[in-house]
């Protein structure tokens, strides 16, 4: 089936982008993508770097077909690069005919469209370059086969040759511009040789030469166009369009809308949208959920896992709830090398408890055992004084302690028979017990603010409505909130949910004093201090495009406010969230990761802990063992908390007050409470941290409290989902 080759949907531009080094195992006995496995990947020895900086070394690259993989690791080492990577086939050994599509998650929504006309439903339907490139020559080849005058078939068949010669030259140009070494002197070479063959068909066309069969090569081209037609199912692909547009929340009205319209959040759903809509052998979506809300989230969660039987899609995201509904094995990138699971993460990582508390009992017991042998030992040797015998039994034990000591039982659970068990060369008989380290924590600690010194609530709401003025007389203002009442004590917290552009960020800024209401009251303490955490927080760190430091940026960042942040005071709260040492003093802010950038932007908001503070969407771009740390901190937090997020874990952990287990994205409680020997890899699931907080519905213009929390809103969005379904199955 035909398929693009390979392809990001991404606005960033070719210059200036680093170059992926990338190499696997090279001989003609190595094991690689076959042209006949269509979907399947398995490379061996892949190293892939960026610059002197290795990101993988030696891994095996494995995909099977029709799998949905998870791809999990730290921010940083080298995720996204690896789905670069693939996308443009820099690694030795894909196959030329592999389709790959990758949506990344550095899409900004600044893509422009060549007609301001342009709808949305367009603009999606365009993104299917295979399908839109059979239809232009389809229409095209039509002419061809119909007109009457050799010269113009010979013409049409001169144009496509050039159009389909300048696709093959971007293509070579791309990869050529990733790539580096003697992999990017091959890539120039073949850009070179795409360069020629543009030129030979740009002077076949100029010249008007005249092919032998002209006509037949038309009606042959003709005949395979409409196949790959056929196969890409294009008379439904602007219905299967709006489908997948209104399931990721755009109304009839914004499908028909210009797409210039629409902002860079609305843009990117567009991509993803396109993504879904185009056939390819693998998917790769990087952080598709960064502009969903949970609506939007959830019906992706159904359509990726009842749509895609046939592709294989690989998906990184810091939504886990999310990634363990989607997918069914896990790619575990750590340590330079990459680890493979046949489960979800959540599993992997409950696996990895029970395996690690199974071989220290193992090893616990094999010292108990090791320990009653010694003392034979020395006794035997007092005994041998007198008893020859003795030291016979003496001496087979030790040899037992030297040659034979380690695990009597093999990975199948059958006798271990001395060295016949394992490959190589090994000093002992036997195979020690390997306790397998788990992945460092993330330690992110929040100072608690001093208790205010009069009574009274941090925020209180009563009946506040607001709406934007009127454009024009004929248009009246909307209300965008209205009768909003809502009370937030000294300590208390609060979660605000709904679907985006219903309220929730004019909400954030009534709170802050940026809006004032319409009507209704608004009251603060008036020692009131807001942290405010914004979803554009993260970018302001690095808008300036400077090579500054974080410790450099803290301590300006408090000086053009006024406040004194000494060197060591500064250096102190950088490393309480991880950023000391060389990695506040030498590395510069876009070398950061999303996370570490994260947690310097909440460093700068409690450096000074205020009382209450304000977190909107503060979960993404930032890894898994980050937001785990930052729930933990956010539980113990003494003071104020309002947040707006679509994500479902960490609302129940940090407002509800569930264990990060018993919320449904990490471990599992009973193992938690038993696979760890340190007592304070435990600490945070002795219970819930900090008061129980109240889960604010944003909707239809006002708020609702969901009495059961997150899970009744989960509910609610499915119920509405499955009527949405029900209706469309009826109109079609």
């Amino acid at each position: 089936m035909p398929k693009p080759s390979s392809s990001t949907i991404s606005n960033a531009k070719p210059t200036g982008l680093p170059k992926i080094h990338a190499i696997s195992q090279q001989s003609r006995f190595h094991t690689e993508t076959l042209e006949t496995a269509q979907g399947e990947v398995d490379l061996k020895d892949v190293t892939i770097s960026i610059g002197e900086k290795e990101l993988i070394v030696d891994a095996r690259l494995k995909l099977k077909a029709g799998v949905r993989y998870a791809l999990v690791g730290r921010n940083g080492t080298g995720k996204s690069t690896l789905l670069q990577a693939v996308a443009d086939k820099l690694i030795p050994g894909l196959s030329k005919s592999l389709g790959v599509l990758l949506v990344s998650q550095i899409e900004d929504g600044t893509q422009v469209s060549e007609s301001e006309e342009e709808t949305v439903l367009q603009h999606v339907v365009k993104g299917d370059k295979e399908r839109m490139k059979a239809m232009r020559e389809f229409e095209a080849l039509t002419r061809a086969v119909e007109s009457t005058k050799p010269a113009e078939t010979q013409r049409i068949l001169s144009e496509i040759r050039l159009a389909r010669r300048r696709t093959e030259l971007e293509d070579a140009q791309k990869i050529a511009l990733r790539t580096s070494g003697a992999r990017g002197k091959r890539a120039r070479e073949d850009e070179i040789k795409a360069e020629e063959r543009l030129k030979e068909a740009e002077e076949a066309l100029a010249e008007g030469r005249a092919d032998a069969d002209a006509a037949g090569q038309v009606a042959e081209m003709l005949t395979d166009v409409t196949t790959t037609l056929e196969l890409l199912d294009a008379s439904t692909t602007e219905a299967r369009a709006a489908v997948i547009l209104t399931g990721l929340g755009f109304t009839q009205a914004m499908i028909d809308a210009p797409f210039v319209s629409l902002s860079g959040g609305w843009r990117s759903r567009c991509a993803l949208a396109t993504s879904l809509l185009v056939q390819s052998d693998i998917l790769m979506l990087d952080e598709p959920s960064n502009f969903l809300d949970l609506e939007a989230t959830l019906w992706l969660e159904h359509h990726l896992t009842s749509e895609f039987h046939d592709r294989t899609l690989v998906l990184t995201s810091h939504d886990q709830v999310f990634l363990n509904n989607v997918v069914e094995e896990t790619i575990i990138l750590r340590d330079k090398t990459l680890r493979y699971f046949e489960g979800t993460p959540r599993a992997f990582e409950i696996d990895q408890r029970k395996r690690r508390k199974a071989a220290i009992k193992t090893q616990s017991a094999l010292d108990k055992k090791k320990e009653h042998v010694e003392n034979s030992i020395r006794q035997g040797l007092v005994a041998g004084k007198s008893d020859p015998k003795k030291l016979k039994q003496v001496k087979s034990r030790q040899k037992k302690l030297d040659e034979r000591w380690g695990l009597e039982t093999s990975a199948k659970g059958t006798r271990f028979k001395l060295n016949r068990d394992m490959a190589g060369y090994f000093l002992n008989n036997r195979a020690e017990v390997n306790i397998e380290e788990l992945e460092s924590k993330v330690r992110i600690t929040l100072p608690n603010p001093e208790k205010l010194r009069t009574l009274g609530e941090l925020v209180s709401f009563e009946n506040v409505g607001f709406r934007y003025p009127a454009r024009s007389s004929k248009e009246p203002a909307k209300w965008v909130l209205d009768q909003v009442t809502f009370t937030v004590g000294q300590g208390g917290r609060c979660v605000f949910i709904g679907a985006n552009g219903h309220g929730k960020s004019t909400l954030a800024k009534l709170i802050l004093g940026e809006l004032k209401p319409t009507k209704g009251v608004i009251q603060r303490h008036p020692l009131l201090k807001i942290g405010y955490f914004s979803q554009h927080t993260v970018e302001q760190l690095t808008k300036d495009g400077t090579n500054t430091t974080a410790l450099a940026y803290f301590l300006k960042y408090f000086e053009e406010r006024g406040e004194t942040a000494v060197d060591s005071e500064a250096r102190a709260c950088l490393g309480t969230f991880g950023l000391g040492g060389k990695l506040s003093s030498d590395t510069p802010l876009t070398a950061l990761s999303g996370g570490q950038k994260v947690r310097l932007a909440i460093a700068l908001i409690v450096f000074r802990p205020p009382s209450l503070l304000l977190l909107d969407e503060i979960t993404t771009h930032v890894d898994a063992p980050t937001i785990q740390s930052l729930a933990r901190a956010l539980r113990n937090f003494t003071g104020g908390i309002i947040m707006v997020t679509h994500d479902r874990w960490f609302s129940r952990v940090v407002i509800e007050g569930h264990s990060l287990s018993s919320a449904g994205a990490f471990g599992d409680d009973q193992e938690d409470d038993e696979s760890d020997v340190s007592a304070s890899e435990d600490e945070d699931e002795e219970g819930a941290g900090g008061p129980l907080g109240v889960t604010y519905y944003v909707g239809k213009g006002t708020i609702k409290k969901m009495e059961g929390g997150m899970g009744e809103y989960v509910k609610m969005v499915e119920r509405r989902l499955e009527r949405r379904a029900k209706k469309a199955a009826k109109g079609g």
